[in-house]
């Protein structure tokens, strides 16, 4: 544990404090992954910044063409969330994979972005709801893309003391599916998992998400995959050759977990289930 935990009121507090304190020092948000590792003894930090609590960055709102999550709303809010139910399909339907009911109360977005897991449930969903991230350090604030923030497992594009502050979803309607193979059915970290997000005119997809993870050294965008769908009709042909054209779209290792070419093969099956849930709900024939 570090010497001192210190708590800002908030964002402008935070940053007039950060002169004063030392320079190994962490965030804390959830404290899901930091506490783990500093029970484990891998956490040298002589201070965590406690930002749980900032106002700045909790909370679920809507614009026009958007939805706003803040960084450090609790995993559950989302899931209780009337706004995320509607708009945010992927995301809501990752949820139940996401550790247990009661990390669920703690763990958040922010935290499970900024630990750059290429197998975070919540950073696969959010890719596939074309989601962007807010970022701030000093009162400066910049956008990216979501995918971009990502540089490589526990590597993110992040500036020293560069806080996520929230998370930004365009609003588009669409039909989500969230499949994920693990060593069990729930709260298990995923060997391979896939999120699907389309949406459909005249019984076509019009537009389709595909984001994969624990395939890759970051979340995968399927692209190819992506844009092969386009404009087609979800048929038994369409979805057979998707499920192979995504399997050429992701690079996995092998591990403790899983060896590599398996979770390969299962990419497809991942998709070719998520693709046949999103055409029982178009209930096309």
């Amino acid at each position: 544990m570090p010497s001192f935990i210190v708590r800002p009121e908030n964002l402008k507090e935070l940053w007039k404090l950060l002169p004063s304190l030392p320079a190994k020092r962490k965030y804390l948000a959830g404290g899901t992954d930091l506490v783990n590792i500093s029970n484990a003894g891998l956490d040298d930090s002589a201070c965590w910044l406690d930002i749980s609590a900032l106002d700045e960055l909790r909370g679920i709102r809507e614009t026009k063409n958007s939805v706003i999550i803040g960084a450090a709303a609790k995993i559950s809010e989302i899931e209780n969330s009337p706004t995320a139910r509607r708009w945010l399909p992927a995301l809501v339907a990752s949820i139940p994979h996401f550790a247990s009911p009661s990390l669920r109360n703690m763990a958040t977005l922010g935290g499970n972005a900024a630990n750059a897991s290429p197998c975070a449930d919540g950073v696969c969903a959010l890719v596939s709801e074309r989601a962007s991230v807010w970022l701030e350090l000093r009162g400066k604030k910049r956008k990216m893309p979501l995918a971009g923030l990502f540089l490589g497992p526990k590597k993110t594009a992040l500036k020293n003391d560069e806080l996520i502050t929230a998370f930004e979803m365009p609003k588009w309607k669409h039909k989500a599916s969230y499949q994920k193979l693990g060593p069990r059915s729930y709260f298990g970290i995923s060997k391979a998992a896939a999120a699907v997000s389309a949406g459909f005119k005249s019984g076509a997809v019009e537009k389709a998400s595909i984001a994969l993870a624990s395939v890759g050294p970051v979340p995968v965008c399927a692209v190819k995959t992506q844009a092969f769908l386009a404009g087609k009709r979800l048929t038994e042909k369409v979805i057979a050759e998707a499920s192979e054209i995504v399997k050429t779209e992701v690079s996995p290792i092998t591990d403790t977990r899983s060896e590599a070419d398996y979770r390969r093969e299962m990419c497809g099956v991942l998709v070719l289930r998520a693709l046949h849930r999103l055409k029982a709900s178009q209930k096309i024939r």
